[in-house]
């Protein structure tokens, strides 16, 4: 795994600390923008990333990312498995910590997590922990033993990072967690105290809550999330004083705006641990067939989605698996290139002919090859990246509708209903990609949202899951790749270069490091104060 990681300390800025240095103040409301509505408080139901932001100050994670992407213990002390059969493990939570209605957070809170992800749906919390059988609680009231019932390598850091930690006091009669109404009471450095949705949601700062890390923080009074409607809001209230960050990653064009202003204003960058795909509903019977996903992938120019869509801000990605993993995917297969010609004549061949002049061309049945593109209004950028898409597809007689949604209709249109032909997304985190792939690519996962199924595909991610040889899994992975690029649910398009907008007018001490929240992560809030 080492190898595998050893491109970040390349790649990432050395950002320990952003800003201007100044003698620590505690206090101060610090107030910072997001892109776009949270979908749902519900943490363990909710996949969104500005839920997932709010869901981070609540319930801080497992494990984390350091600055290196490497996963290492946070509100866990301690991971490991017993021993190499990877069929028991060892989880040790750190004490000290209390919910925010004044309970202790203690083992029994994360063997309660673990067993109901087990026993009952609570969507994507029951694919990372579905290869457990229980988990129980040790004498020490903090150590919880997880119990295997086949092996899976990345249990401990996926799971870890992705599954919050569940109150056992208030969840344990819900029976439905898919229409139950969850309390909003986390164990974070940050306690919610008021929303408004489409408006602001308003935390308190948890005084002390670094003490067990050894930390001061957080050094803030309280925090307030603004919503805006668009990026391009964002910035202008950055750089009108409303607001002091912006939560959301940005756009070449507006990265810009921000530095061109000059001090205090500023943009740090590091390199995303996640891509963008498009991906096919297999609900269509049309994008059903091989022929029209194989055609629609060899017209996509990402050349152009690079260049001018997103203006340099990333790079091309070829592969199942992101080229920020080098090992994973040198001399891997790679999607279908480029090639409008073989499109248009493979389309041809299979009997899909513009039959009445109009530019589309139709199945043998009649049915014109059109097709709606569903995307979220806070993906930078989305405008250029949809609209090239669109010119890319009529290259080859294919007509796309583009929907641009905000996050909270796209997350119930595309992750809820799955009632789309087309959709862009863009992963803030796909990690572990020498055995995570199962997560979004297995049939049976809930982000599986193609509705694709594929014995061969799934049995090789379950082989890779299992197999604790990182050699192994590394030719199992090239195996997956192959497979997958054959059969096409999705065709992946870009890495981006994440860039986060900040101000050190009246706040300092801003961090970044790779994962989702970019600056307005809860760690890095942690540290945050007041500029004396």
């Amino acid at each position: 795994m080492k190898r595998i990681l050893a491109i970040f300390v390349c790649m990432l800025l050395a950002l320990p600390v952003l800003g201007i240095a100044e003698e620590t103040a505690s206090g101060g409301d610090l107030i910072v923008g997001m892109v776009g509505e949270p979908y749902s408080l519900n943490s363990w139901t909710s996949n969104d990333l500005n839920s997932g932001m709010i869901a981070n100050l609540l319930y801080p994670g497992q494990v984390t990312f350091n600055e290196n992407a490497e996963k290492v213990p946070y509100m866990l002390e301690s991971y490991a498995w017993d021993d190499d059969t990877l069929m028991s493990a060892t989880l040790k939570l750190r004490e000290g910590f209390y919910w925010h209605d004044g309970e202790p957070l203690t083992g029994e809170d994360l063997a309660f997590t673990i067993n109901t992800c087990v026993n009952k749906t609570v969507n994507f919390g029951s694919d990372y922990y579905s290869n457990v059988d229980h988990a129980e609680v040790l004498e020490d009231g903090y150590t919880v033993k997880v119990y295997m019932k086949t092996p899976q390598v990345n249990m401990l850091t996926k799971a870890g990072y992705w599954v919050d930690i569940m109150p056992e006091h208030l969840l344990r009669d819900v029976e439905d967690f898919a229409t139950c109404e969850y309390p909003t009471i986390g164990y974070g450095p940050f306690k919610l105290e008021d929303y408004s949705q489409g408006e602001y949601y308003t935390f308190s700062a948890v005084k002390g809550w670094g003490e067990p890390f050894g930390l001061e923080g957080p050094y803030l009074d309280t925090l307030t999330v603004r919503i805006y409607a668009d990026a391009n809001s964002a910035v202008l209230a950055l750089l009108s004083g409303e607001i002091e960050a912006i939560t959301s990653t940005l756009a070449v064009s507006l990265q810009n705006q921000v530095t061109n202003a000059g001090e205090p204003y500023a943009v740090a960058t590091v390199p995303s641990l996640g891509f963008g795909y498009f991906g096919f509903s297999y609900a269509n019977e049309l994008l059903a067939d091989n022929v029209v996903r194989k055609a629609i992938a060899q017209c996509i120019d990402r050349d152009a989605l690079i260049n001018i869509a997103i203006e340099g801000g990333g790079v091309k990605m070829e592969t199942p698996i992101s080229p920020v993993y080098s090992t994973l995917v040198e001399g891997a297969a790679t999607f279908p290139a480029l090639d409008v010609e073989a499109a248009n004549a493979e389309l041809e061949a299979a009997g899909y002919i513009d039959r009445d002049g109009d530019g589309i061309r139709e199945s043998e049945s009649g049915d014109p090859l059109s097709f709606a593109l569903t995307c979220r209004n806070n993906t930078s950028n989305i405008d250029a990246i949809s609209n090239i898409f669109k010119a890319n597809c009529a290259e080859i007689g294919v007509n796309i509708d583009i929907n641009i949604v905000d996050p909270a209709t796209y997350t119930d249109l595309v992750t809820k209903q799955k009632t789309f032909d087309i959709n862009y997304i863009e992963w803030g985190v796909i990690e572990d990609c020498d055995m995570g792939m199962t997560s979004i690519y297995h049939s049976t996962a809930t982000m599986n949202f193609m509705q694709y199924q594929n014995d061969e595909i799934d049995a090789l991610l379950d082989e890779i899951s299992a197999t604790a040889d990182a050699d192994t899994r590394l030719e199992l992975t090239y195996k997956f790749q192959e497979a997958f690029v054959e059969e096409l649910p999705v065709v992946s398009v870009l890495v981006r270069t994440n860039a986060y907008a900040y101000s050190n007018a009246n706040y300092t001490g801003w961090s970044l490091k790779p994962g989702l929240y970019g600056v307005c992560d809860a760690e890095s809030l942690l540290n945050v104060h007041a500029v004396q």
